[in-house]
């Protein structure tokens, strides 16, 4: 970790305050990391939504006002074979408990809409998490060099599109202390990473962030 004793230098930094923010970077990619996929889960909520919807306006069929012959015909067949049971008695409760399952599957659709909507909200196209760990990673590595007086270069070739750049190279080396599922699967997976992490570093204005 020669580049990080180098960053340190001249600062009020120490190394097991680095370790320190180290530690709550990888609790954070934890919590993400065990977070459901909720691109899945989103859809299954729009999916029932739609269902109960679809159900709430067939069984109104049986309530004054215009509707579809169909679902007239439905709700009339599904209130005889339930004044059937002994449990309801009669068609008057029948029709009873079709109304209040009605306003329920109403209830019940305008939540599962809403939710799906909040969880769609809450991520990225993926459908997964976004990566804020990652910011914070290179929030981290931003720090060190702004008090160590390290310009944190971070470029690509031209021929060859390789990064290069003390940035980099500080990454690399630190992500050798995460999670083997934190690691960038290459040089070039890292500066991708960073590029993205780092324009969005800059962008936190009037933000609280944690430091060295």
């Amino acid at each position: 970790m020669c580049w990080l004793n180098c960053a340190l230098k001249g600062t009020s930094a120490t190394p097991m305050e680095f370790y320190g923010w180290l530690g709550r970077i990888i609790g954070q990619w934890s919590a993400e990391h065990d977070r459901p996929d909720i691109e899945p889960l989103a859809k299954t909520l729009t999916a029932m939504g739609r269902e109960l919807e679809g159900m709430s306006r067939i069984l109104s069929g049986h309530e004054t006002g215009l509707h579809d012959r169909d679902d007239i015909e439905v709700v009339s067949k599904l209130a005889t074979i339930l004044a059937l049971d002994p449990e309801v008695g009669s068609r008057q409760q029948a029709d009873k408990l079709i109304a209040s399952f009605r306003g329920d599957a109403a209830k019940l659709a305008h939540a599962c809409l809403v939710s799906a909507r909040d969880l769609k909200q809450q991520v990225g196209k993926s459908g997964r998490p976004r990566w804020d760990w990652y910011d914070d990673f290179a929030a981290l590595l931003l720090e060190i060099a702004a008090k160590g007086g390290v310009e944190p270069q971070l470029g690509k070739d031209r021929i060859t599109g390789a990064g290069y750049g003390w940035l980099l190279d500080a990454a690399q080396a630190l992500e050798a202390f995460l999670d083997p599922q934190m690691r960038s699967p290459s040089a070039e997976a890292c500066a991708k990473r960073l590029e993205r992490a780092k324009k969005t570093v800059e962008q936190r204005v009037g933000q609280n962030q944690p430091s060295v």
